[in-house]
């Protein structure tokens, strides 16, 4: 078997193309960001209003050490993972790290009813925060599957197909 990691900006559906590749494949489906909640006992955005970023950043970086060590699974990754060189580093040396890659409009569409669960979109706009980040989930990733337009089954097939499952 395969372990998949999905990273790319919030509203690509990384949590949901995580479900579906994990039913498919019969594996775990694991999300960094419920990890995080649920060890914490609160939510992402209480966590960055209480404790702020760089302590989240740093609750992201333990679970990523955490599971690094697992395979045969399929990850679904806070937006902002990459930021850090090592959580890069980990989770390539993992599995097969898939960018899912969506515009501007795509993700606002796709975020559109969830914004307020989102702490970083209270602070950033959106195509900020993507023309800062994109580069480095080119280099993390060892694909990218363009979004736009399409379906959360579309981009889960597509990904098996590359992956040749």
């Amino acid at each position: 078997m395969t372990t998949i990691i999905l990273i790319g900006m919030m509203g690509s559906g990384k949590t949901s193309v995580g479900h579906v590749l994990a039913h498919r494949l019969h594996l775990k489906h694991i999300d960094t960001d419920h990890i995080i909640e649920e060890t914490q006992g609160q939510s992402i955005t209480r966590i960055f209003e209480s404790h702020g970023e760089s302590k989240f950043r740093e609750l992201e970086g333990n679970v990523v050490d955490k599971i690094s060590k697992l395979s045969n699974v399929v990850v679904s990754t806070g937006g902002g993972i990459i930021l850090n060189p090592i959580n890069t580093m980990r989770l390539r040396e993992m599995g097969t790290v898939v960018y899912l890659k969506g515009s501007v409009v795509q993700l606002k569409e796709n975020l559109k009813e969830v914004t307020e669960n989102r702490p970083l979109l209270k602070i950033h706009e959106l195509a900020v925060i993507l023309k800062v980040r994109s580069a480095l989930y080119e280099h993390a990733a060892h694909f990218c599957i363009d979004i736009d337009g399409r379906s959360i089954e579309e981009i889960a097939s597509e990904i098996l197909k590359i992956q040749g499952l």
